[in-house]
C-alpha cells in the first residue's frame, strides 16, 4: 500500500516541527522565546493558513502576540495551540487512512493493483483447474 499521500506529506512534516517548537516552549518557558522562535511561529501560522487550517493559524498568531506582550494568558493559549495541533494531526491521519482504504476497496472491487504512476495493473489470478 502507498505511503501517505504527497499533498499531506508536507503538512505532516510542518505539524511535527510545530509540535517540537511548542514542546520546546513548554520546556524552556514562554519568556525565554527569542526572535527566532517567534519568526518560526509566524512561519508556521502562515503555512497553516495557506493549507486551510486557519483556526490553528489564528491560535498561533494569538500566541505569538501574547508572548511578545508578555501576557499571562499566553500559557493557556500555548495549551490550546498544542491541543489544536494534535487535533489537526488526528484529522489528517483519518483523512489519509480514509483515502487509502477507499483505494484498497477499489483495488479489490476492480481486480487491479495500482502501480507507481497511479494507473492500475491487472492482478494475476490463479487459473482454475
Amino acid at each position: 500500500m502507498a505511503t501517505a499521500l504527497p499533498e499531506y506529506d508536507e503538512l505532516r512534516i510542518h505539524i511535527e516541527r510545530l509540535r517540537a517548537l511548542l514542546e520546546n516552549f513548554v520546556v524552556r518557558g514562554l519568556r525565554a522565546c527569542g526572535e527566532d522562535e517567534l519568526s518560526q511561529l509566524r512561519s508556521f501560522a502562515e503555512h497553516l493558513d495557506q493549507s486551510g487550517a486557519a483556526h490553528l493559524a489564528s491560535v498561533l498568531a494569538e500566541l505569538r502576540g501574547q508572548i511578545e506582550r508578555d501576557e499571562s494568558a499566553s500559557a493557556k493559549t500555548l495549551l490550546e495551540a498544542q491541543t489544536n495541533v494534535r487535533l489537526l494531526e488526528r484529522l489528517l491521519t483519518l483523512r489519509v487512512v480514509k483515502e487509502q482504504y477507499a483505494a484498497a476497496i477499489a483495488v479489490v472491487e476492480d481486480g487491479h493493483s495500482p502501480n507507481e504512476t497511479g494507473e492500475a495493473d491487472e492482478i494475476d489470478e490463479p487459473d482454475e483447474e
